[in-house]
């Protein structure tokens, strides 16, 4: 199916089906590349993914292998059309690092996205607000605007795929206390709060919570990726600052058994993960209210202090005052208190 998952799956659907045809012919690289007095190198190249191949390249392999002018013919040369199409993102690419284009670009056309989060919001879950403060503390001096435009990009072309990926995220609870934007800007994370709350109707969200303890995902982020039409899945990991994108398929058995395990034994389910979300949302939403309120009361004690002291009558009943000092009280969470706790124990 020729469809609008972008250039890099494109190109890695053209490669995976050239190898194919190359190995059913019973062609071994040096073969080809003597049968078409390319170099040993070149066709590396073409195969590894690291260039793609122009139509007159792709139009001497497919002829060498016997389908050049045959629908199989054909339907290869469609997807090396879409393989040499510019992404979306290409007016942007000089504020992507490579493994970043690569990442994107696996992201666009995958037909499910599965990730743990451990310290942030998923890419693909973030407000702009959000976004523009983690873009403004990472790169002060760079391209922000442009970098949370390319991330409003990729949200847009996720929500308009045909058909629109299965996409399933853990956060640990971490990740909803950590108020990304401090004090000077609470909002931010409230309305990030609740963006997830309403991302939840159209992807799967877990959390992890506090009382789970230690857990794989805490040795750091990971993506899996998975694709239509036999193309393997790619694993994308984040540790210590390095990003690495792997196909080996131990590594991606190992990771994929991994964010199964987080999700059955130490993830909440969908409801209750959702009621999480909500209630940290109330969380700090109070506690915004209530430092704003602590702030107009300091301000109306030095108002009176100031009318007291020029002899004024300030009529300020105590109890207002009181009011606002007194914290309300959070809301129990909506979760056991630990693991294979009941409601209602002692």
């Amino acid at each position: 199916m020729i469809d609008d998952r972008g250039p890099v799956v494109h190109q890695a659907l053209l490669i995976h089906r050239l190898i194919e045809l190359r190995r059913g012919n019973g062609l071994t690289q040096e073969k080809v590349a003597r049968s078409l007095e390319w170099s040993h190198a070149k066709l590396m190249r073409y195969e590894g993914g690291t260039q793609v191949l122009p139509k007159a390249d792709l139009d001497a392999l497919l002829d060498l292998y016997g389908v050049l002018g045959t629908a199989q013919g054909r339907k290869l040369q469609e997807i090396g059309r879409r393989a040499r199409d510019k992404p979306w993102w290409y007016p942007h690419r000089h504020a992507l690092t490579v493994e970043e284009r690569y990442y994107v670009g696996l992201e666009m056309g995958a037909a499910r996205i599965r990730q743990c989060a451990p310290t942030l919001v998923p890419g693909l879950l973030r407000t702009r607000d959000y976004a523009h403060t983690l873009c403004s503390m990472t790169d002060p001096d760079g391209e922000v605007d442009r970098l949370v435009e390319v991330l409003m990009g990729r949200q847009g072309v996720m929500l308009t795929r045909n058909p629109v990926p299965e996409q399933v995220y853990v956060l640990d609870e971490a990740v909803l206390q950590r108020v990304v934007g401090g004090r000077e800007k609470p909002g931010v994370m409230v309305r990030q709060l609740h963006h997830l709350v309403e991302r939840s109707a159209s992807v799967k969200l877990r959390i992890i919570p506090e009382e789970a303890g230690l857990h794989f995902g805490v040795l750091g982020g990971f993506t899996l990726f998975d694709f239509d039409e036999g193309l393997p899945p790619v694993l994308h990991t984040e540790h210590r600052g390095r990003v690495v994108a792997s196909k080996k398929e131990e590594d991606v058995h190992s990771y994929a058994e991994a964010f199964d395990r987080l999700v059955e034994e130490h993830a909440l389910d969908g409801r209750r993960s959702l009621a999480l979300i909500e209630y940290h949302a109330r969380r700090l939403q109070d506690r915004t209210n209530a430092e704003a309120s602590d702030g107009r009361a300091e301000a109306h004690v030095n108002s009176v202090e100031t009318s007291a002291g020029a002899g004024e009558d300030p009529g300020v009943p105590a109890g207002d005052l009181l009011a606002v000092s007194e914290p309300r009280p959070p809301p129990p969470p909506p979760f056991p208190a630990g693991p294979g706790a009941e409601a209602g124990s002692e």
